[in-house]
């Protein structure tokens, strides 16, 4: 009988969906950086989860800014803020990394804060062969 009041006391409650932990900007600056720095056809699903996780875990880390946005227009870091690409519009996947990412965080070591063309800190991580060449996910 209990079970039957609970139930119908809870069928007059409205349900609503938990606030997401991060903004709209924080979701636009990941999903457009990782598509811009991974988002062809040439980057794998991984590729693009360890671009987006570089740039949380450097939000996370005290030697760089504390937001998605400043991390991603911190000068001299990401050239597609310079280049332009930044701007296009990022694919389905990359949005949908740049939300998994923000809703459950970095998936890659929390000091994995380089990520580039050559090999930089303290080691490599991982690393990811294109048709553009290799891109070095590395500890800092």
């Amino acid at each position: 009988m209990k079970a039957v009041l609970m139930v119908t006391a809870l069928a007059g409650l409205a349900m609503t969906a938990p606030e997401p932990s991060y903004t709209e900007e924080d979701l636009y600056c990941l999903s457009h950086i990782i598509n811009a720095e991974a988002g062809d056809d040439n980057c794998s699903h991984e590729h693009r989860i360890a671009v987006g996780s570089v740039v949380l875990n450097r939000v996370a880390d005290e030697r760089f800014p504390d937001s998605v946005y400043d991390v991603v227009f911190q000068s001299g870091q990401y050239s597609p803020t310079w280049n332009g690409s930044y701007w296009n519009e990022p694919s389905e996947d990359s949005v949908e990394v740049a939300k998994m990412l923000l809703e459950k965080g970095s998936q890659i070591p929390e000091n994995c804060i380089f990520q580039a063309d050559f090999i930089q800190g303290d080691g490599v991580y991982e690393s990811f062969q294109t048709i553009y060449g290799t891109t070095y996910i590395c500890f800092g």
